[in-house]
């Protein structure tokens, strides 16, 4: 003969019973069923949306948009807001296509080095942190015959070519034997490190040919 079940005035009907603890087994109230499916419902909808099919940007992609516009208007270029560039595929492979173009020469195809330094390596002449970089870049190395590229490129396209820069680093791809410091992330600037750019360079006169002559040194 089965035993019957009991019933609690608070709990309602009792299922198990173990050492005088009560176990009931009640049907969970609508309101909590609702919001536990909505929430599973709005999170598959949100990921498809943002993160699958691209349908709007992100809150992060949004946020990554408007550094990037505050940048190119005259605002401040930080570590951050070029990590969050190197994070775009597209501005990496602009990156990419512009270095071919414009730095290979020197750097060889993959940043393995020829003229110019191995940029492939964890070591840097000119300081290895995104701003340092950035600013190496746009300003160029007089006394090592690298030009000024950001007159040349635009603002936009110096952060592209930074961020294919930042993907390579640490790859190791074999060249030229390792110059400069090693830089460490995080770590505070070494004496021969640019400081941070605060803005973008001034538009200077444009070379009187829309790119450098070939014999000139590229990055």
């Amino acid at each position: 003969m089965s035993e019957s079940r009991r019933t609690d005035p608070i709990q309602g009907e009792i299922v198990h019973e173990y050492d005088g603890i009560l176990e009931a087994d009640n049907r969970l109230p609508n309101w909590w069923l609702a919001t536990f499916f909505g929430a599973i419902a709005f999170g598959a909808l949100y990921w498809f949306a943002y993160e699958s099919w691209h349908f709007a940007q992100s809150p992060r992609e949004q946020y990554t948009a408007a550094m990037e516009a505050a940048a190119e208007a005259g605002g401040e270029v930080s570590d951050e807001m070029l990590g969050l560039i190197a994070e775009n595929d597209q501005r990496v492979s602009d990156g990419r296509n512009t270095f071919a173009s414009n730095c290979a020469a020197c750097h060889g195809q993959r940043g393995e080095g020829q003229i110019g330094p191995n940029l492939t390596d964890a070591n840097w002449i000119h300081g290895g942190a995104p701003t340092s970089l950035y600013t190496t870049v746009r300003n160029g190395v007089p006394s090592a015959g690298m030009p000024a590229w950001g007159p040349v490129l635009g603002e936009r396209t110096v952060q592209s070519v930074v961020a294919y820069l930042m993907s390579i680093r640490d790859t190791n791809v074999p060249g030229r034997e390792p110059q400069g410091d090693v830089w460490v992330p995080g770590a505070a600037p070494s004496e021969g490190e640019p400081a941070a750019p605060s803005e973008p360079a001034a538009p200077a006169e444009a070379p009187s040919a829309a790119a450098p002559s070939a014999s000139a040194p590229r990055i």
